[in-house]
């Protein structure tokens, strides 16, 4: 019982985060037909800032753990990983009227 309460704990956590919430307001405005442009500058100045901000808090991270302790899931997070895209990519492509790009992009 404790980890479903702390799975769910996390999950609330993480709803309370502003890249979850750029992210469902940008799917929420798609959805809605909106033509939203965001300037190339300013895309690319949030795309750099998001990066830098995940790579440098997971180096920081990594640099207090011992490096056999995390290889078993870090492999195990890369197969996952490939195995969710490479699912999601054959069944998004298969939907009527996206593309294969759009689909691939997607999952």
């Amino acid at each position: 019982m404790d980890i479903v309460v702390d799975v769910l704990s996390r999950v609330l956590t993480q709803f309370q985060s502003p890249a979850l919430a750029f992210l469902i307001g940008g799917m929420a405005v798609a959805a809605m037909g909106s033509k939203l442009q965001i300037p190339n500058a300013i895309y690319q100045f949030c795309v750099f800032m998001l990066l830098m901000r995940i790579g440098l808090k997971g180096g920081m991270e990594l640099r207090a753990v011992d490096p056999a302790a995390v290889l078993l899931p870090a492999a195990g997070s890369v197969l996952l990983g490939v195995g969710i895209v490479g699912i999601g990519a054959a069944i998004l492509t298969r939907l009527p009227g996206v593309k294969a790009e759009d689909g691939v992009a997607t999952a």
